[in-house]
C-alpha cells in the first residue's frame, strides 16, 4: 500500500517548461516510487541542477544532483526516486537551475584555429581585445570595428542555438545590455560562439539551423551596450554556475598562420 503526503499531492505531474530553453521536466508514478524525466528540444545539451526535498524517498543517483540532458532527446531518464519504507507517507519537491551546454565538459583544446568573422579581402581592426579595460575585464572577448550593415560570417561549423534581433536601442552603459541583439552557435566540441550587437532584424539564420564556417549569419550593428558600431565576439564553455570564455586563435591573411588578435591591430582575410 502506498500513501502520499500533502507535499506530493501538491506537485503531482509537476511540469516545468522554460521560456528561454526548450526543456521540460516531469515525473511519472512507477512501482515503489517515481521517475524524473526530461525532454530537451534544444540542438545542444542542457545541464540541470536539482535541489531535491525528499520525504521517505531516495534518488537512484545518490548524491549526484547535476544532470546533462542530451540534445534533441525525449523522455530522458534523469533519476528514479525510490521508496525507503513501505506504508509510510512519502513525497518530494524540487527546484532547478539550468543552462545550455555540458556542465562536466572540460575546456576544449586551444589548438583549433578559427576563421575570421568577415568575408575574403576584407580587413577590420580590433577595438577591444581579450581582457580589455572597458568591458572585457576577465573575459576573453573581441570587439571588431565594423560599420553597421557589414557581413558577419560564422567562424566555425555549428548549429544555431539562439537568435535575438528585435532590439533597436543602444547606449554606452551596461543598463542597455538587455537590448543586445545576438546569435549563439553550438560547436561539435561542446563550445559556443556568441556574436553580439547585430543590427535590428539583421540575422540571416534561424534557431536550429546548421551552418558551415564562412556562411553569412548576420549583419553588424550598434545595439545594446555599445559605444559605437562593432561586432562583439566570444567563444566560451558553459556550466551551471559560470561562462568560461576562451582565448582562441584566428587564421589571418592567407589562413596559413593563426594568432591571438590584439587591440588596435588590423587583420586581413585573404582566404
Amino acid at each position: 500500500m502506498k500513501s502520499s503526503s500533502p507535499l506530493f499531492l501538491l506537485l503531482f505531474f509537476h511540469i516545468i517548461s522554460f521560456s528561454q530553453t526548450e526543456l521540460k521536466i516531469y515525473e511519472l508514478n512507477v512501482e515503489n516510487g517515481y521517475i524524473i524525466y526530461a525532454d530537451n528540444k534544444e540542438s545542444c545539451p542542457v545541464s540541470v541542477e536539482f535541489n531535491f526535498n525528499l520525504k521517505n524517498l531516495k534518488s537512484s543517483k545518490g548524491e549526484v544532483n547535476i544532470f546533462v540532458i542530451p540534445a534533441q532527446t525525449k523522455k530522458f531518464e534523469v533519476t528514479k526516486l525510490e521508496l525507503i519504507q513501505n506504508h509510510k507517507a512519502y513525497g518530494f519537491n524540487y527546484e532547478t537551475t539550468y543552462t545550455i551546454g555540458n556542465h562536466f565538459l572540460k575546456e576544449t583544446s586551444s589548438t583549433f584555429n578559427y576563421d575570421l568573422p568577415f568575408p575574403t579581402n576584407k580587413s577590420y581592426s580590433i577595438l577591444q581585445g581579450y581582457n580589455g579595460e572597458f568591458s572585457h575585464q576577465n573575459k576573453n572577448a573581441l570587439d571588431f570595428d565594423m560599420p553597421i550593415g557589414s557581413e558577419i560570417l560564422a567562424i566555425r561549423d555549428g548549429v544555431i542555438i539562439k537568435v535575438v534581433d528585435n532590439n533597436n536601442r543602444s547606449c554606452p552603459t551596461s543598463s542597455c545590455s538587455r537590448f543586445n541583439n545576438y546569435i549563439v552557435i553550438y560547436h561539435a566540441d561542446g563550445s559556443f560562439a556568441e556574436y553580439a550587437h547585430i543590427k535590428y532584424k539583421g540575422a540571416t539564420v534561424s534557431k536550429g539551423q546548421k551552418i558551415k564556417k564562412g556562411d553569412i549569419i548576420a549583419y553588424s550593428g550598434n545595439t545594446g551596450w555599445s559605444t559605437g558600431p562593432h561586432l562583439h565576439l566570444e567563444v566560451f564553455m558553459q556550466n551551471i554556475h559560470a561562462r568560461k570564455t576562451l582565448p582562441v586563435k584566428f587564421r589571418i591573411n592567407d589562413g596559413k598562420n593563426s594568432f591571438h588578435l590584439k587591440k588596435e591591430n588590423t587583420y586581413l582575410r585573404s582566404y
